[in-house]
């Protein structure tokens, strides 16, 4: 009986806990639906598509999601730089990457699509866009297509 009761109790809790956003304050890196290629950026602010090097998971093909109070996420790259959507420019600049830290413009919402995450700013409400070439740019009109698609 006790043991049906633990069973009954746990998984509810499991569902709630995978039907969140994407990650829940840790590393998660970002692959694009239809390039393949990560969302990188090296310490001089750089931001732009690139093949992850095989077996390789260093940082600058990482990102540490903080969730704020809002139900966005700060995206960290490990050197004190935020993801920027500023309309069409997509960049890192210096942050404080803790909860309700940062300012609009570095806050991201994750939402979970049929055919990927979508990366949300939230400022702009623009949509994170893989060029498909290595280049990152937000895009004012969420298209459903798989270059603004993440997984």
């Amino acid at each position: 009986m006790a043991k049906a009761l633990l069973v009954a109790t746990a998984v509810p809790a499991l569902l709630v806990s995978t039907s969140a956003a994407a990650s829940a304050d840790g590393w998660v890196t970002w692959k694009n639906q239809k390039s393949g290629l990560y969302l990188t950026a090296n310490s001089s602010g750089a931001v732009k598509g690139d093949w992850a090097m095989p077996g390789v998971n260093e940082t600058g093909y990482q990102w540490y999601d903080t969730s704020n109070s809002d139900g966005s996420y700060n995206e960290s790259n490990g050197w004190g730089m935020c993801l920027v959507g500023y309309y069409r420019q997509v960049y890192t600049e210096s942050c404080n990457s803790r909860r309700d830290q940062t300012n609009w413009w570095q806050r991201w919402y994750e939402i979970s699509t049929s055919s990927g995450w979508k990366l949300k700013n939230r400022q702009t409400g623009w949509i994170l866009d893989d060029e498909g070439h290595g280049g990152i740019y937000a895009n004012s009109g969420d298209y459903n297509n798989s270059n603004q698609r993440w997984k």
